[in-house]
């Protein structure tokens, strides 16, 4: 999303946008971004800084890190963002907007909280059915 500074009224400036995520190149090996990212802004200008208060809005897709179930996560965050400008100036804030998604990306992912995970000895998933293994036994 572009800015052009000489563009904000004294009120501010609501903006919408949607970013293709391939795009913005926020996906790793465990982590999918299947349709685009919404963002939602409102603009303020002061003397010589622009404010910019996002929501940012996506599903993902993870794997679980207990039984390597692949499940859909909603994402949803709020960013500040705060530039030091002039009154010509054009600012892109889709790299900050990229930066903000990384960082929201969760460092656990889990289908639930009661997720089983994996039986240890034989790898079934626990949460599909119980095995032949005592957890307390297993190597």
């Amino acid at each position: 999303m572009k800015i052009y500074v000489n563009r904000i009224p004294a009120e501010g400036l609501r903006e919408e946008a949607a970013y293709d995520p391939k795009v913005l190149d926020v996906e790793r090996f465990d982590l999918h971004v299947e349709e685009p990212i919404a963002v939602s802004s409102l603009i303020t200008k002061a003397e010589n800084a622009i404010l910019v208060q996002a929501q940012i809005r996506c599903r993902v897709r993870l794997s679980c890190a207990r039984c390597l179930e692949p499940f859909e996560f909603p994402m949803e965050m709020a960013a500040t963002l705060s530039y030091q400008v002039r009154p010509s100036d054009v600012v892109d804030i889709t790299e900050d907007i990229r930066q903000e998604i990384i960082l929201a990306y969760p460092m656990i992912p889990v289908c639930q909280q009661a997720c089983k995970g994996l039986c240890p000895a034989c790898g079934q998933n626990l949460n599909a059915g119980s095995c032949v293994h005592d957890a307390t036994t297993a190597e």
